[in-house]
């Protein structure tokens, strides 16, 4: 029997150990339990690694490796290749990066898939078990969804992860942001979802009562979301997603979400310049007001964790406060702020790449916390030093508190910033010994804790409109 290792590299942040181990040990690799999920398991004997939170036994004997690749953790991909091609292993490498630079990770892998991977894994499979495995695989974006398997959660180490339950219902995003790398790697248009009865057989299998859905954008198709709404009614999950801003304005919908569970979404406000919105091709951000919006999410009970991009062509240093202000005064419960990468296959690229402006293609620091280009108004190293005192100043003790104060349920919005952000130390000592399992359950009861303005159920109706 041959063996296969699914391996996901690690990041660089996490090879230097100068990174939060929290961050890395929320979610499992989703994407290779669900290529596990294609093996026969009466011919391989299947392996997962995360080197996020795991020690990689790189002198392990295996026959296959299938790796999935990040622009920020290529490097690491690329030595660990290097390093089990040279003990007579093949490896297969697929991901957003090999997608975009397929030549480049060729001359490090014996096989690449540019694309999805469950449309080729059963003719890579059977290409290397004939000792004759093609350069390029072409993943297929025209395939019914009902082809992606169950993920083998089976084969993951649990205890090391805050959420082992995550889904994706789909893929891609109905909206064409420049700096999204959705066009390369699913195309322009693209936007399904997976059969509902492939969901539920999923969420069926799901032992907690905290889900995460992965997907790009759950909320953006509305029909199709009130459809995975219906069928969230008949659990008891409490979940948190994507969703872009336009979410807020389809009467009723969010309210909807709120009753099937949904307690916290993360929303692209990106900038808070209306023109760079206008500029990134975000057309949904630009014609709606901001605070508006975050009005209408915490009226309907749902928390935010605002993402804010710093370094578009209309930013100067007076980005920072702004940004962190408005953060404040509107009472984002949390935020997560980057800097302006260009990553590779985008229009955002393309465009920075003709204008001279790509500073080096050291992709370990693509990782949106580097200067990897050279902004409009301000110098690389003003931008890094702004991203950073943003991070500060919005988790400030002051911030919080004000943040939290007046809004339904303040000491839930005090724990969730004091949990995510003022107990690493903490996080450390339980994900060390193997305890993170002990806290879902009162993270569980923290996040289904009510921040609604108090309608009842029964009044609301969740996911009984389909137009």
């Amino acid at each position: 029997m041959k063996t296969m290792l699914f391996l996901l590299p690690a990041l660089q942040e996490v090879l230097s150990r100068n990174f939060r181990q929290l961050k890395y040990s929320l979610f499992p690799p989703l994407s290779l339990l669900t290529l596990a999920g294609l093996v026969p398991r009466d011919r391989y004997r299947v392996l997962v690694r995360d080197e996020h939170v795991e020690e990689v036994i790189v002198d392990e004997d295996v026959d296959l490796v299938v790796m999935t690749v990040y622009v920020s953790s290529a490097k690491r991909a690329y030595e660990l290749s290097d390093h089990y091609r040279a003990r007579g292993a093949k490896v297969f490498m697929g991901g957003i990066h090999p997608t975009t630079l397929p030549e480049e990770a060729a001359q490090h892998a014996d096989a690449v898939c540019l694309g999805p991977g469950e449309s080729v894994f059963h003719r890579m499979l059977k290409d290397f078990e004939a000792d004759s495995l093609r350069k390029y695989y072409h993943g297929r974006t025209d395939t019914d969804l009902s082809e992606v398997p169950l993920a083998r959660r089976d084969l993951m180490n649990g205890h090391k992860y805050l959420v082992p339950n995550t889904i994706v219902t789909s893929r891609g995003c109905p909206h064409r942001c420049d700096f999204c790398y959705k066009e390369s790697f699913w195309g322009r248009d693209y936007h399904r979802f997976r059969p509902l009865s492939e969901i539920k057989r999923e969420l069926d299998t799901f032992q907690h009562r905290f889900v995460f859905f992965l997907d790009d954008n759950l909320l953006g198709d509305r029909r199709e979301a009130r459809r995975v709404f219906a069928l969230l009614r008949e659990y008891d999950f409490v979940w948190q997603a994507s969703a872009s801003l336009d979410a807020a304005y389809t009467p009723g919908f969010l309210q909807e979400a709120y009753d099937c569970g949904c307690r916290s979404l993360f929303v692209g406000f990106e900038s808070v310049i209306k023109s760079n919105m206008e500029r990134a091709n975000k057309p949904q951000n630009r014609k709606h007001d901001y605070a508006d919006a975050i009005r209408r999410f915490h009226d309907a009970g749902i928390m935010i964790n605002g993402s804010f991009v710093y370094g578009f062509d209309d930013d100067d240093a007076d980005v920072f406060p702004r940004t962190v202000e408005f953060a404040i005064e509107n009472k984002i419960e949390t935020a997560t702020f980057h800097i302006l990468t260009p990553f590779p296959g985008t229009r955002t690229f393309a465009r920075l790449d003709q204008e001279g402006r790509i500073l080096h293609r050291d992709w370990e620091k693509y990782d949106t916390r580097h200067a990897v280009f050279r902004p409009k108004h301000m110098t690389p190293s003003q931008l890094e030093e702004g991203y950073w005192w943003s991070y500060r100043e919005f988790y400030t003790c002051r911030s919080i508190l004000k943040r939290s104060v007046g809004l339904p349920n303040p000491l839930k919005r005090i724990l969730y910033n004091v949990a995510w952000k003022k107990m690493d130390r903490v996080w450390d000592v339980i994900l060390a010994h193997g305890l993170v399992g002990h806290i879902l359950q009162p993270f569980e009861l923290v996040l289904s804790s009510d921040t609604s303005p108090g309608i009842g159920k029964e009044e609301r109706g969740c996911g009984q409109q389909f137009a």
